[in-house]
C-alpha cells in the first residue's frame, strides 16, 4: 500500500470510524467493523459500505474495501466481535531463518564440502540440460 500524505492522514482521522492512521495503515474502530460487516451481510457492496460511512475509498487501492471486509468476515465468524478488539498483525510471522550453527569447525568444513559437491552436480545437470535442449 502506498504511504498516506499528511493531508490524507488528517482527512482519514476526521472520521469517527477511524482509530489510528500510520504512514501506510488505517485502524478502524470495532464499532465500524461491526456495522460495516452487518451492512455487507445484508447485501451491500463493500465499496458502498465504506462510502456510506463517509470513508473516502479513493485513498486506498481499488480492492481495499472488498479485501478488508472479507478479512473482517473471517475474523468475525472465527472469533466473534472479540476478534476485532485484539491486534493480530504480525502474529503469524516467523521472522528470518536462523543461521546454521555448527558444533565444531570440522563439522562446518564437512557441511561446506557436501554443499560444494551438491552444487557441482547441480551445475553439471544444468549444463547437460542446456546441451540437450540447445541454449536459447
Amino acid at each position: 500500500m502506498e504511504k498516506f500524505s499528511d493531508s490524507d492522514r488528517d482527512l482519514l482521522l476526521s472520521s469517527p470510524h477511524i482509530e489510528k492512521v500510520t504512514d501506510s495503515q488505517v485502524v478502524f474502530t470495532v464499532k465500524f467493523k461491526t456495522l460495516a460487516l452487518e451492512r455487507y451481510l445484508k447485501g451491500a457492496n463493500p465499496s458502498e459500505v465504506f462510502k456510506e460511512f463517509g470513508i473516502n475509498t479513493a485513498l486506498f487501492l481499488p480492492d481495499f474495501p472488498r479485501k478488508t471486509i472479507s478479512r473482517w468476515k473471517e475474523i468475525y465468524f472465527n472469533e466473534g466481535v472479540e476478534g476485532f478488539e485484539k491486534e493480530n498483525r504480525g502474529k503469524g510471522a516467523t521472522g528470518r531463518p536462523k543461521r546454521q550453527q555448527f558444533k565444531s569447525i570440522e563439522e562446518e568444513v564437512i557441511y561446506l564440502r557436501e554443499e560444494n559437491a551438491f552444487l557441482k552436480k547441480l551445475q553439471a545437470l544444468a549444463e547437460e540440460y542446456q546441451r540437450k535442449n540447445g541454449s536459447r
